[in-house]
């Protein structure tokens, strides 16, 4: 029996020891329907591996103490685990304080490292998303400059959630929105087409709000190696020409350091394509026809405050021109046209206000407001020294992610984006990042991969063949063995959380843990030993196990796992 397997039956146990217990002690007052018993893990191995606070949310329907109600569960959970044959799974079960607390056998955890090495790269997986469509859309960057590290941050994040909510049984797709139409696309087309000019002596000065990026430059000297003074003369033609080459241009760029950084997308959605289909008028039209549209001022207001939101919102301006608003409610409703039943979009710090709109969007489109998550991912402040750097792409005074990937490398860089909760700001120490030492925590998780690697490496030699069977797995009784396989117990856990909070870092806050807790274990417990071959096997499948749960966690978050450092 594998240790999800065993979960999952313990969790059933205690619903039908709640169930029995009313039926039993209450028999006029129905047990709640469909029990969350919500076995949580301990942070204090002395409260127990799993606990519960079952009997304190059923205390105001049995309109009894939680400490009666729990003291009822828990002889009934007894009787039920040992008619399931699970006892031999549960070496304690302790009620302290209206939680249940529960503690697991030996026999537990020598199932865990079977089933570690049986499931492989699947250990942790779970159906909880039940097949559900998610679509996620994350970075998309205006093409009117390279990827600064906000976008690296935003990338990491999303490509790792992503990743996370796949293992957790969600359909995904994940799709980047180009905003390729509009005033900023305009102002680029503008921008180089100045500096082409400028290449042949032209003197027009660049506009106030114009692209002052070096990149900008690159840009018209390409177009200049390439066409020479072809387009020196200023028409319709030769802007739409400008426009495009550098929206290309730019796109080409972006989408190689996303490669280079490991994301890939399934879908490009174009925002001049949803123009082009007349798509925004369709909406606006069809929102009017509901009664969510009228005319104030000259201009088109949605109206969002009769479905939560603080204000109405102006779609179509006076001059007859839509606002942001207008194209991203096409946007949504081609989503949910394309049948997703759960939009998730990460939008940086300045998106605050759009959360509602959106979400007022939403429902003026005819679905729950829930379906719909926005993400605000804080902004990321490179250190070097005490100096930071401004990200600004019009002055162009700004770090690429580029330049970031060339100097530390992908897997640190992507680390250290994860490495906080997306909602708060991050400070990037670059110094930190280019230890090879304990210090820094991608090092020390990937050099616990490797040191475990080199012992199998070393067992090979020594007994021909890498040897990993159960016969002597009962020998395991040092409490840093007892430890490291309760930590592993961990992960499947830690994977079901990271997707139900959409939180990534904690799959790094788990790896941290487990990694410090190999180091420990490595320290106390000689694993491979001259002395005692059968206690030195049965460590050496429990390390490859720590080896197994290791590389799936950095594998969800696309850090690679190496096997020599």
């Amino acid at each position: 029996m594998l240790e999800k397997d065993v979960s999952k039956k313990i969790s059933k146990a205690l619903v039908e020891a709640c169930q029995k217990y009313f039926k039993e002690n209450i028999p006029d007052t129905a047990c709640p329907d469909g029990i969350d018993v919500s076995l949580k893990l301990t942070r204090d191995h002395k409260h127990g591996d799993l606990t519960s606070n079952i009997a304190m949310r059923l205390a105001r329907a049995a309109k009894r103490s939680p400490q009666d109600i729990g003291a009822g569960v828990v002889e009934l959970f007894k009787k039920t685990i040992k008619a399931d044959g699970l006892d031999s799974y549960i070496g304690n079960v302790e009620l302290k304080g209206g939680f249940i607390n529960l503690w697991l056998s030996d026999g537990f955890f020598l199932n865990l490292i079977e089933g570690i090495q049986e499931q492989a790269g699947e250990f942790g997986k779970n159906s909880n998303g039940e097949g559900k469509k998610v679509n996620i859309e994350y970075v998309s960057a205006n093409p009117t400059g390279p990827l600064t590290i906000a976008h690296g941050r935003q990338a990491a994040i999303g490509d790792a959630l992503s990743r996370i909510l796949r293992f957790n049984g969600y359909d995904v797709t994940d799709e980047y929105y180009l905003n390729d139409y509009g005033r900023q696309i305009r102002m680029l087309g503008v921008s180089v087409q100045i500096r082409y000019r400028n290449l042949f002596g032209n003197a027009d000065p660049m506009p106030e709000d114009g692209y002052m990026g070096e990149y900008i430059v690159d840009i018209a000297k390409e177009i200049r190696d390439a066409e020479g003074d072809s387009f020196l003369e200023e028409n319709d033609e030769t802007d739409k020409f400008f426009i495009k080459y550098a929206v290309d241009h730019m796109m080409g760029l972006i989408r190689e350091d996303l490669k280079d950084f490991g994301v890939e997308f399934d879908v490009w959605t174009s925002q001049a394509g949803i123009e082009d289909r007349n798509e925004v008028q369709r909406v606006l039209a069809d929102l009017e026809k509901e009664g969510y549209i009228y005319d104030e001022e000259g201009a088109k207001w949605f109206s969002s405050t009769k479905l939560g939101d603080d204000k109405d919102r102006v779609v179509i301006k006076s001059d007859g021109s839509f606002t942001y608003l207008a194209p991203d409610i096409a946007y949504h409703r081609d989503k949910y046209k394309r049948g997703f039943d759960w939009l998730i979009d990460l939008l940086g710090p300045d998106h605050h206000g759009y959360i509602r709109r959106m979400k007022a969007a939403v429902q003026a489109l005819g679905h729950d407001a829930s379906s719909l998550d926005i993400l605000i991912v804080q902004l990321v402040t490179l250190l070097r020294g005490e100096e930071t750097v401004s990200m600004s792409t019009r002055r162009g005074e700004f770090v690429s992610l580029r330049e970031l990937l060339d100097e530390l490398g992908k897997d640190v860089t992507r680390f250290f984006f994860l490495s906080r909760r997306l909602d708060s700001h991050l400070d990037f120490d670059i110094d930190l990042a280019k230890k090879e030492s304990s210090d820094n925590p991608v090092f020390y998780i990937q050099y616990a991969h490797a040191r475990i690697c080199s012992i199998k490496r070393f067992s090979v030699e020594k007994w021909g063949d890498l040897v990993l069977d159960t016969t002597n797995l009962k020998l395991m009784d040092a409490k840093g063995e007892k430890l490291l396989m309760r930590k592993l117990a961990e992960f499947p856990y830690a994977v079901a959380a990271a997707a139900e909070s959409l939180e990534p870092n904690r799959i790094i806050v788990y790896l941290n843990e487990l990694a410090r807790m190999f180091h420990s274990f490595y320290t106390e417990c000689r694993v491979i030993s001259d002395d005692d071959e059968p206690r030195s096997k049965a460590r050496l499948y429990l390390v490859e196990s720590a080896r197994r749960v290791l590389a799936n966690g950095l594998g969800l978050l696309n850090i690679d796992f190496p096997e020599k450092m």
